[in-house]
């Protein structure tokens, strides 16, 4: 039986992002540092595993009628994880190679891998730092195509997508409140298959503020200037300046009254520019409740940002609604989905103070309850230019001493921003909107102290609406995905699950799947 390796394996640009996440989190150099107040920073953690699942499916190609064919495909991923919370390095990093042996179908065998980090780096103290973020992922080219559950079924429909970030920025104050940093970011995003061409996103920004200038007023002036560049593609530019007067209303309520301008050649060669005006709210009504909200009249018309969190010892719950220009670099980068971790993260931050105590909790959390990793199904958009994203996000997450509940729920409606060279993917091949609303729920209970089940379900929702007189295409798919399973630890540093999987898909993509996955991880 042959392994193939994907464009993903190391070698690339995700690889050398790897040792320089590696290199920071483990060098010498940032593993102690002479403060003057004799701070010792934390060396940083590294854990070692090895997990090999083993699917079976009656349909590994998701595929309609009498072009179902089933299979076993054996699994074996080696991964590391390091965290650090030191005077010089905080972040975590997750990585591991998964090579896929398929039983009957030998060709479909490969190996890829995963990876998910964001660190941060004090270069110098109270002055220069540089964030770093890095994912290789499993997306779906087209949200109107089959929708795995995994990356070994469907897999007609997925693409690696591997997305790296570098952001060097200074920091400094003047007067007795006021603030400034200069930014320069740099994203770079590549995929395996050939219908999406690398971008590179560069943006340089400067954000000069003094919240209390003159008591309860201030000002702020933020001037953004970013490129994105695509193969035989031309440059995406695009520049704003906006200048804000801040009021502090009382301690917990502040407003902002916004005016600017923006240009960009989105749409045509030649820059197109506006002028941008808007108002905010940012209120924290109690330590554990926060809203805040922006309204600005933009070069597409309203954009808007509005989110609301509530958190307790128990529970969490958090919404947002947007509506803005945005790209693959952008989406993939975003934190705007919570996961689990990022979800008790934020329940446990009053518990647990220290970053390191708090962090050891949760994953320990997680790995005694079998939760996943991930809340909802958030599609990616792979498109070569700027699109214009309307989205809501609900997630909720409440624990208990023997069950945890976690419930997500989003909308989308997409439509491209830029001409039609700039979309050569499926889903804006035809200058089209298109709207995904997808909702998943999941209850686990711990059933003995090492020993927990889980249920889940997942609804998805894809529509594509040509605007374009060109086509008439109106195209639909849904989704619909069950799970159980139980999971249950052999000893402190071995663990074992078994999962049922029931999927069905109908509209543009028809099929349906039963699949058992069971799989077995050793920790070092």
């Amino acid at each position: 039986m042959k392994l193939r390796h994907s464009a993903c394996c190391p070698g690339s640009l995700p690889s050398l992002c790897f040792a320089a996440l590696s290199a920071a989190f483990a060098g010498p150099a940032f593993s102690q540092v002479q403060e003057k107040t004799q701070v010792q920073a934390m060396a940083p953690i590294f854990q070692t595993a090895v997990r090999v699942t083993e699917t079976i499916t009656d349909n590994v190609q998701l595929r309609s009628g009498s072009e179902a064919k089933g299979d076993w495909i054996t699994t074996i991923s080696p991964s590391v994880a390091m965290r650090s919370d030191g005077a010089r390095v905080k972040g975590n990093l997750q990585a591991a190679f998964n090579a896929s042996l398929y039983g009957r179908d030998s060709d479909l065998s490969r190996g890829y891998l995963t990876l998910r980090g964001d660190g941060k780096v004090t270069a110098w103290e109270n002055l220069a730092f540089v964030d770093l973020q890095a994912s290789v992922s499993q997306e779906a080219l087209s949200s109107l195509g089959v929708q795995s559950g995994d990356g070994v079924t469907g897999r007609s429909n997925q693409t690696s997508v591997r997305n790296i970030v570098v952001s060097p920025y200074l920091t400094g104050r003047f007067a007795s409140t006021g603030k400034a940093e200069l930014r320069y970011t740099l994203s770079d995003t590549d995929t395996s298959s050939s219908t999406f061409q690398k971008l590179q996103s560069r943006t340089l920004s400067a954000n000069v503020s003094d919240p209390k200038a003159f008591g309860r007023i201030g000002w702020s002036v933020v001037a953004v200037d970013s490129a994105i560049e695509a193969t035989d593609r031309r440059d995406l530019n695009s520049n704003s300046v906006r200048g804000s007067a801040l009021l502090q209303i009382d301690p917990q309520l502040q407003m902002r009254l916004i005016v600017g301008s923006e240009a960009n050649n989105y749409r045509t060669v030649d820059s197109e520019r506006s002028t941008i005006t808007g108002v905010a709210l940012d209120w924290m009504a109690s330590p554990q409740t926060k809203f805040s909200g922006l309204w600005e009249d933009r070069f597409f018309g309203p954009g808007y940002l509005m989110s609301a969190s509530h958190q307790s010892g128990r529970y969490i719950v958090s919404a947002r609604y947007s509506k803005d220009a945005s790209s693959t670099n952008q989406s993939l980068s975003s934190s705007a989905q919570l996961d689990t971790y990022g979800l008790l993260m934020a329940m446990t931050a009053a518990r647990f103070p220290d970053f390191a105590e708090r962090d050891a909790f949760v994953r320990s959390y997680i790995a005694e309850r079998g939760l996943p990793n991930r809340l909802g199904v958030s599609q990616a958009v792979l498109s070569n230019g700027v699109f214009l994203d309307r989205r809501i996000n609900l997630d909720m997450m409440v624990t208990g001493p023997r069950n945890t509940l976690q419930f997500s729920v989003y909308r989308s409606e997409r439509s491209t921003l830029t001409n039609q060279d700039f979309a050569l993917t499926g889903d804006f091949a035809s200058n089209s909107r298109i709207t995904d609303i997808s909702g998943t729920v999941s209850l686990t209970r711990l059933l003995t102290p090492v020993t927990s089940a889980n249920i889940g379900l997942t609804l998805v929702r894809s529509h594509q609406d040509s605007v374009s007189t060109a086509s008439s295409l109106d195209l639909s798919n849904r989704t619909r995905r069950i799970y159980a399973g139980v999971m249950t630890q052999f000893t402190p540093k071995a663990d074992g699950s078994l999962q049922i999987r029931n999927s069905e898909g109908k509209g543009t993509s028809s099929y349906s799947e039963n699949a058992i996955i069971g799989s077995v991880s050793v920790r070092f």
